[in-house]
């Protein structure tokens, strides 16, 4: 049975947890897109394809060791997926210990990620997904 929604994002938040970006953007399509949602340093506006979604990884790396989401909920919203997750990571510069809490928005098509956006809410989250009713 292949792979429902919900698996294909978890897989892909696996495997950037482990490091795996290659991994990580095997699930994206060449055409997909990412709205980020402004609240990661570094990583605003929009990312295209596999190459703009590492370009947007990559800047965590960059601004933080051990990077990682932690997701804590996964919500199936048809061809689309809300992640709540809690981002993690150590300050390069400034050595402190931070965490915020992300939300995102993906779009699943044949298998593969064809549009993600971020959010800095919840509520805003669930109302693209049209889960807000």
């Amino acid at each position: 049975m292949p792979p429902n929604n919900v698996d294909i994002v978890r897989e892909a938040y696996d495997a950037v947890n482990l490091g795996d970006l290659d991994m990580a953007v095997s699930c994206i399509a060449p055409d997909m897109e990412y709205v980020a949602s402004g609240a990661v340093p570094g990583a605003t506006g929009v990312f295209m394809g596999p190459e703009g979604v590492k370009e947007f990884i990559a800047g965590l790396y960059e601004e933080f060791d051990e990077p990682r989401a932690d997701v804590s909920e996964l919500l199936d919203a048809g061809d689309q997926v809300v992640v709540s997750a809690t981002a993690r990571g150590r300050g390069k510069l400034s050595g402190v210990e931070t965490t915020w809490d992300t939300w995102q928005l993906w779009t699943v098509r044949d298998g593969k990620l064809v549009r993600g956006q971020g959010f800095t809410s919840r509520e805003e989250a669930l109302a693209a997904a049209g889960l807000d009713r």
